[in-house]
């Protein structure tokens, strides 16, 4: 790991992202920015561990819900510390696309410029750029019971790639394959699990997400 992160998470590498452990980083210092929030280990999909992020959160956790049919929870990554908890979230799930083969969606809520998102969908800066002043929104969810305008992300290769904001936070959908995206254009309902939490104990449980690491 890292004695300093780069100007943006947008330009860690996935090879950076720990993985697992019981290890946890309070601080990184940046030569330029000083103290940041770090990337904290990757946490497997379990009930305990996620209702634990859950309770020091500061954003969002979101999670469609009821999960869709066969989908599990497949892991947690969260940038922040432990005294002030989570300032970015990613939650994913796994399980077969509705186009044949295996689905998988990373849901990632964030404070504007931290970068995690855009790390994920493989943009080159901390932010989604100007994509909300050139067209009008191309689909919505319902986070937390609001309508929520999402915009695609183009240029994204192999995955599909939706942003919007809501509660305050940037909130991104990351799909692979990319022809998943199209589930987005059936009116999905988002939960954040700070809400939820006597339901965490029932969540499907699968194997840690790939995707964190690729």
């Amino acid at each position: 790991m890292p004695d300093t992160v780069p100007e943006d998470l947008a330009t860690l590498p996935a090879a950076a992202l720990p993985l697992g452990g019981n290890a946890s980083v309070d601080l990184w210092h940046c030569e330029v920015h000083g103290a940041v929030h770090p990337v904290q280990p990757v946490l497997p999909p379990d009930a305990e561990g996620l209702a634990e992020v859950i309770q020091h959160s500061q954003v969002p956790l979101w999670l469609p819900w009821p999960l869709p049919g066969q989908w599990r929870f497949s892991g947690l990554a969260y940038v922040g510390d432990r005294l002030d908890g989570a300032r970015a979230t990613v939650v994913a799930i796994s399980g077969p696309s509705p186009f044949g083969g295996e689905g998988d969606l990373l849901l990632i809520a964030e404070e504007m410029g931290i970068g995690i998102g855009a790390r994920f969908a493989g943009l080159p800066g901390p932010d989604p750029g100007p994509i909300f002043e050139d067209t009008a929104a191309h689909a919505k969810v319902f986070a937390a019971g609001r309508p929520t305008p999402m915009w695609t992300v183009p240029g994204t290769g192999d995955r599909a790639v939706f942003v919007g904001e809501a509660r305050g936070m940037w909130l991104w959908m990351v799909l692979w394959p990319a022809v998943d995206g199209a589930v987005i254009y059936d009116d999905v309902v988002l939960t954040d699990l700070r809400d939820a939490l006597a339901e965490i104990p029932h969540l499907p449980l699968g194997t840690l997400s790939s995707r964190f690491f690729g």
